[in-house]
């Protein structure tokens, strides 16, 4: 069964719009940022979900999210949204975008090895 689903709408969350609005139009980071959101705008599936015992506190307190999916923009990037539903169909809001694996970690509280 294929699970591809183009969302309703996509929307960057306002950090994530701030950062993406500050970067030049040559660099990788943005770059890296548009391919995945021109994933999403495809398939609102493309990132991994995370197990809600694993979704980091600040999400539910600062967005009240119930889900949370990790979409990788390449090698050591990522970023992390969510997908609601209202009466016009499913949105995708970009939480947070991460320029590395390292503020990825922390904020999952994974240890460095």
């Amino acid at each position: 069964m294929d699970k591809r689903r183009a969302p309703n709408a996509l929307f960057l969350g306002r950090e994530v719009n701030e950062v993406y609005s500050s970067l030049g139009e040559k660099d990788d980071f943005k770059k890296a940022i548009d391919r995945g959101l021109e994933a999403l705008k495809e398939n609102m599936f493309a990132g991994d979900i995370i197990r809600k015992s694993l979704i980091p506190k600040y999400y539910v307190r600062e967005f009240g999210v119930n889900n949370l999916y990790r979409l990788k923009l390449d090698k050591k990037r990522r970023c992390c949204y969510t997908i609601v539903a209202d009466k016009q169909g499913f949105k995708v809001i970009v939480l947070e975008v991460f320029p590395d694996h390292k503020s990825y970690n922390k904020r999952f509280g994974y240890r460095e090895a």
